[in-house]
């Protein structure tokens, strides 16, 4: 900033400007002084309007870096839920796969003792009946055997 190097040119004049003799009193030159505290004053207002520019741009970058602080949290948050709304339906689907499996199995379980028991009848019912079938049998033959000899 300008008025800081003035500043230091007000100093610089002060502390090389003459001593007088057996006192801490010096002797400085009015008009350069006088010049130098002007450029100060004209400096100053361009200095200050310098600084609120800058103060400006940063409560403008601070309030970005808010904004977009802001929006992060958010787009995580949403994320957070999705993926936490994803993993509940994830699960509920498990647990429906896992109960309709149970029930599969149960199904196929009673089916397969229900066709065991159909087939034990069946192979049962053949089996009186063939036993019946191969009596007739052989009583036709006794007869057929008898009728033989006789005749």
């Amino acid at each position: 900033m300008k008025i800081f190097k003035l500043l230091d040119e007000l100093r610089e004049e002060i502390e090389n400007s003459p001593k007088a003799v057996f006192s801490n009193k010096r002797t400085v030159d009015i008009d350069i002084c006088f010049e130098i505290l002007d450029d100060i004053q004209r400096a100053i207002p361009g200095d200050i309007k310098k600084a609120e520019e800058i103060l400006k741009e940063k409560e403008q970058m601070i309030k970005g870096a808010k904004e977009e602080a802001v929006s992060i949290v958010t787009s995580a948050e949403d994320e957070l839920k999705t993926r936490v709304s994803e993993n509940n339906v994830i699960q509920e689907a498990e647990l429906k796969a896992k109960e309709l499996l149970k029930l599969a199995e149960n199904n196929a379980r009673e089916i397969t003792l229900g066709s065991k028991e159909y087939a034990y009848d069946i192979l049962s019912e053949l089996e009186a009946y063939l036993t019946d079938y191969i009596e007739l049998i052989r009583k036709n033959r006794a007869e057929l055997s008898v009728k033989r000899k006789s005749g």
